[in-house]
């Protein structure tokens, strides 16, 4: 055989071997595999379909093309609230057999943690361009406590690398080891600051930091009260710590809400019994058409004879932001928000487990003050505003030298 009938024939093979391959596709592609699909897809159809029944926006969820149902649930939320057009940043979906933290204060995170905060500043001596990890917040029983950090560290290097935002992870994930750290010293005219030690921190192995709900209490002359509260969930925690400081002769509280971003309605409720100073309507949620029957009024007594500070952060969250709104509304002259602008949860979400080894979080229900108002999306606006992270000192919570405690006593009182 010569050559030009070898290509020939090796040419008519080639294109014999392509018609067949596609006559495979194609009796592959007519072949029903909708139980493919089906099984691929159940749990993001369920997740749909509670949406559409439990979303405070239900109404608006429409079915997606069908490529989009192979997303994973955690995914697949958010190209369901994004049907709704109303900014939704709160809905979520948990994966059951992944653990992970949804509310972290910052950096911090209850899951594989060593138990503090940070945030990434420049050097505050002025001296060089380094950044530094400032430690804003060190948990009881953590690991970050057990090794002598505290308030106000500034953290340099984490593992012989120099401090930046991606340094700082190894932090968040239970990775960092050894950290360099140094201590801050103001001089006498408090208008410039050095370092007065630097030392070298062996971290010790991460794990899951529990948060109590009361972090700290106490009495400034027996008659000005403190506590900071972590979350607005444990209820018999909460009140029993409150009633123990009112049996002193309070004239004011000082309720710290900086940390605190989770809570329940129900503990809102009992707080705000406790410490409200007027009485009528203190809170009422609106759910979706097809659960108005939902829809609650909460009501207080309001019988505290002293004024309330509310202390608040960019942390300060739902449970906590319903206090400060349903009681600011019904006696502003009794309530006074000092800090920075909160996190503006105006929602309230629900736990909704599915079939499919995941738990749906959506926002149900809008939480409103006594006259029907939500508008707080963007924030509760500090009546004085006052932000920590401007001054050289951070004092353990709860210490009288302590910027938003001191700012309170020294001028607001």
């Amino acid at each position: 055989m010569n050559i030009s009938k070898q290509i020939n024939l090796t040419a008519h093979l080639l294109k014999l071997a392509v018609v067949l391959f596609a006559s495979m596709m194609l009796a592959a592609c007519g072949e029903d595999r909708t139980y493919e699909y089906e099984e691929k897809t159940i749990g993001c159809h369920q997740l749909q379909e509670l949406m559409a029944e439990w979303y405070l926006w239900g109404d608006s969820i429409k079915d997606l093309d069908w490529q989009q149902y192979f997303a994973k649930p955690t995914d697949f939320i958010s190209k369901l609230t994004a049907q709704s057009k109303a900014n939704d940043k709160w809905s979520y979906c948990m994966i059951d057999t992944i653990e992970s933290d949804p509310l972290p204060c910052g950096y911090f995170n209850h899951v594989d943690s060593y138990g503090m905060d940070v945030v990434l500043m420049n050097d505050p001596t002025g001296e060089t361009s380094k950044q530094y990890a400032r430690v804003v917040t060190v948990y009881d029983n953590s690991p970050a406590e057990r090794c002598g950090l505290r308030r106000n560290d500034f953290i340099g290097q984490v593992d012989n690398n120099k401090m930046a935002s991606t340094v700082i992870k190894n932090l968040v994930n239970g990775r960092a080891r050894t950290l360099i750290v140094s201590r801050l010293g103001v001089n006498g005219d408090e208008e410039s600051f050095y370092w007065t030690a630097t030392d070298t921190v062996s971290l010790p192995k991460s794990e899951r930091v529990e948060v109590s709900a009361v972090m700290t209490s106490r009495m400034f002359d027996d008659e000005v009260g403190y506590i900071m509260l972590a979350n607005l969930s444990e209820t018999e925690t909460i009140v029993a710590a409150l009633q123990r400081m009112m049996t002193y002769p309070l004239t004011d509280l000082i309720v710290d809400l900086r940390l605190c971003n989770s809570g329940t309605i129900e503990c809102v409720h009992e707080v705000a019994k406790l410490i409200g100073s007027k009485a009528g309507t203190f809170l009422r949620t609106y759910w979706n058409t097809a659960k108005s029957a939902n829809n609650q009024t909460y009501t207080i007594e309001g019988s505290a004879q002293f004024r309330v500070f509310f202390i608040t952060s960019g942390y300060t969250q739902g449970a906590a932001e319903w206090l400060i709104y349903g009681l600011r509304a019904m006696s502003p002259d009794d309530v006074v928000v000092v800090g920075t602008t909160t996190a503006g949860q105006n929602v309230m979400l629900k736990a909704i487990p599915s079939d499919y080894q995941f738990t749906l979080y959506p926002a149900v229900a809008f939480v409103a003050d006594k006259d029907g108002s939500y508008d707080y999306s963007k924030g509760i606006v500090p009546d004085e505003s006052v932000d920590e992270m401007t001054y050289a000192m951070l004092y353990p919570y709860g210490n009288v030298y302590e910027v938003m405690i001191q700012y309170i006593l020294t001028i607001l009182l």
